[in-house]
């Protein structure tokens, strides 16, 4: 069996994300058609965020990561998935569920932040395991932390089973700290090389997950889907990027199937928008930040600007004029400014999905390689390499 580590990008892996015939998963490239693997994805975190200037890299790096649109709290190969790293990810976590406390003060509903302290303390014991030499003290810390990671995993479920019952837009966030704790403790397997057993609470988070995300994003459609393609969004959610959701949700389907899931919701959602409205959840309806509610109004703004712009659409969406003459839009035009924001989450819960899932195909290779954890680690550029700006790495293995 051989191994290729690849620090430049090969041009075969860019032109086929371009033209569809590769397709990423997580931290695989596959073939669309057969689903082959062809490569395995790394980011190179000792010259990651730089990218190289070349027109090959900067392609690549489009079409490959799209971390501009995707804001993933997972890396791409979970060798890369440090316990600062994931630290640094959950105190981010921790500080978006305090900006929302203050916004849903306001509608008297509180949510749980007690246990962050706890999970934090894990991370810690696990990273102090990993720095002992005598390796019965180190096993023994390990499983002390992964003990930790259970308890986390089992309090964040619940959490999120919770917000996710309740249409809450603090769902999402339980759910990624859910990621962490299946990770970091997939990590601790790793690090005391138990690869079997990392794999199986790898499958086993994903199968978790699975359900979650999938509740949540048909909470985020709503129960009109039709909304995402608005004709004042067309700049911003077009009918590709929602196909996409629906092929995680049910594999198989085209755009072409996605249009004609919606063909009768277009005319629903023109002829009774009060009941598209009056269905929304609180994920919906309310900005979770008041720098999002800025951003909400001047999104909403914009899709007024547009829909003033067609003056058939002022008349079938109820628009009234005040005797003052000024134009009152009904309230969905409010809501269409939040629907990009609800779309790139929905994204990235997909891509933190499809990373987790990824890294149990990322534990079997380094299994039937016959390496350990510590050598997959150090499949990294050499020294001459670190000096150009690549962050992608590309493992092939035949």
């Amino acid at each position: 069996m051989n191994l290729d580590v690849t620090f430049n990008v090969p041009r075969h892996i860019v032109q086929g994300l371009s033209n569809g015939s590769y397709e990423r998963l997580g931290g695989v490239v596959r073939e669309t058609g057969s689903k082959q693997v062809v490569t395995w994805l790394r980011e190179n975190m000792k010259s990651y965020p730089a990218l190289s200037n070349s027109s090959a890299l900067s392609s690549a790096s489009a079409v490959v990561s799209n971390l501009s649109n995707v804001a993933s709290i997972l890396n791409f190969a979970i060798s890369t998935m440090g316990f600062t790293i994931v630290l640094n990810r959950l105190g981010i976590i921790e500080h978006q569920l305090e900006q929302a406390q203050e916004v849903l003060r306001n509608i008297d509903y509180r949510i749980d932040l007690s246990f962050y302290a706890n999970f934090r303390a894990a991370l810690d014991l696990a990273c102090n395991a990993f720095t002992m030499t005598n390796s019965e003290t180190r096993k023994m810390s390990a499983m002390q932390a992964i003990n930790r990671f259970l308890e986390a995993e089992h309090h964040y479920t619940k959490l999120a089973e919770k917000e996710i019952g309740n249409g809450s837009q603090v769902a999402d966030e339980y759910l990624s700290t859910l990621c962490l704790a299946y990770v970091t403790e997939a990590r601790c397997y790793l690090e005391i090389d138990e690869l079997d057993t990392a794999r199986r609470r790898l499958q086993e988070g994903a199968t978790a997950l699975r359900l979650g995300f999938e509740k949540h994003i048909n909470t985020l459609l709503t129960s009109n889907p039709a909304a995402y393609l608005h004709p004042s969004l067309k700049e911003q959610v077009g009918l590709k990027r929602l196909t996409k959701v629906y092929q995680w949700l049910k594999p198989g389907l085209d755009e072409s199937d996605v249009f004609e899931m919606q063909r009768e919701n277009l005319f629903n959602l023109v002829q009774k928008p009060e009941e598209w409205i009056e269905s929304l959840p609180q994920a919906i309806r309310i900005p979770k930040t008041a720098s999002q509610m800025n951003v909400f109004n001047g999104l909403a703004k914009q899709s007024k600007k547009f829909i003033g712009a067609l003056p058939s659409m002022s008349k079938i969406s109820g628009s009234k004029t005040s005797s003052q003459g000024v134009v009152i839009k009904p309230p969905e035009i409010e809501i269409y400014g939040h629907l990009p924001a609800m779309m790139g989450l929905m994204e990235s819960m997909l891509e933190n999905y499809n990373r987790l899932a990824m890294y149990e195909s990322e534990v079997e290779t380094i299994h039937r390689l016959g390496m350990s954890f510590q050598e997959w680690q150090q499949l990294m550029p050499p020294s001459t390499a670190e000096s150009n700006d690549s962050a992608l790495i590309y493992i092939t293995v035949s």
